[in-house]
């Protein structure tokens, strides 16, 4: 039951993603710098989380000095690097480009798991893994070279997205053998939130004066894309394997190219259809596939 929890989670993440990708762009549109997007999402959420178990639950809140580096890690090459430049490598391309190129992470996760870690590779997972990037290839029509467009710098950012990403699902899922989900996400988003603070300073935001419609663009793209779909995808890691995590989490270009089609005026035809079948079934071939005896540790 457990394997569900985390295959919905991580489903219901990548819904979220998918859509506020589309969100991102329109903002981009009108002239919302990606930086300040990154900064003021995650340091909405880290500032809503902690301040809640500062009030409800302190005890959520202890955390071992020794595994400062892991969240430091994890917070600031993972969620802010993969954040900051996923979102750029959209303004300089677009949705379809940067999806393609993001989402080589499940590859590098799979080899960093199976070289590193010796986590074993099995035909389901594998056949998972190629049926997903096959689906990710026809989803977004990259086989028309007019749908894939950019810079060799907007591409260049997309790759170190993919880098980010894998980042952080590999020093994730070692925070959640050790902490329970709300600690583990209140330090990454800390850890973002500090790094930003150098790059952005408190005062550089209190001097560009943000009108209220601003905080409310900023409280919006923070929910939506931050502080719910992390907690849920951070959850998700909690059940499942990384590797898993990461392949499951590419419903998200599936959603990404279905609501830029809807809202964007993106295109969708019949191949795209069956890219997005690809890659649905890749998750249900896992979900079919998982053991409950995997050495998962859990805490909620």
């Amino acid at each position: 039951m457990k394997q569900w929890k985390g295959y919905l989670a991580i489903s219901a993440a990548a819904l979220l993603w998918g859509v506020a990708a589309t969100v991102a762009k329109f903002f981009f549109n009108k002239n919302y710098d990606p930086l300040i997007l990154v900064q003021m999402r995650v340091t909405i959420s880290f500032a809503v989380l902690f301040l809640f178990f500062l009030v409800t639950n302190r005890s959520l809140l202890k955390f071992k000095l020794k595994d400062i580096p892991l969240f430091l890690t994890a917070g600031i090459l993972g969620v802010a690097g993969s954040n900051y430049f996923y979102y750029a490598a959209i303004k300089e391309t677009n949705v379809s480009t940067s999806i393609l190129v993001q989402y080589t992470a499940p590859i590098m996760v799979m080899v960093y798991v199976t070289v590193i870690q010796k986590e074993k590779l099995t035909m389901p997972k594998l056949s998972a893994l190629i049926l997903s990037v096959a689906g990710i290839f026809l989803a977004i029509g990259a086989y028309d070279p007019s749908v894939l467009r950019g810079t060799e710098y907007g591409i260049g950012l997309a790759l170190l997205a993919a880098v980010s990403f894998s980042i952080f699902n590999i020093s994730g899922k070692k925070l959640t053998q050790r902490y329970t989900v709300w600690t583990g996400l209140v330090y990454l988003f800390g850890a973002a939130t500090l790094f930003w603070s150098f790059i952005n300073t408190p005062g550089d935001v209190i001097r560009a004066d943000y009108s209220i419609d601003d905080w409310k663009v900023f409280t919006t793209i923070a929910l939506i894309s931050i502080l719910i779909p992390y907690s849920l995808y951070y959850y998700g890691l909690h059940h499942i394997q990384s590797s898993k995590a990461i392949i499951t989490s590419t419903l998200e270009p599936v959603v990404a190219i279905v609501s830029e089609w809807l809202f964007l005026g993106g295109s969708m035809g019949l191949l795209q259809l069956v890219g997005a079948i690809l890659v649905i079934g890749a998750i249900l071939l896992l979900q079919r596939t998982s053991s409950d005896n995997e050495p998962i540790v859990v805490q909620e």
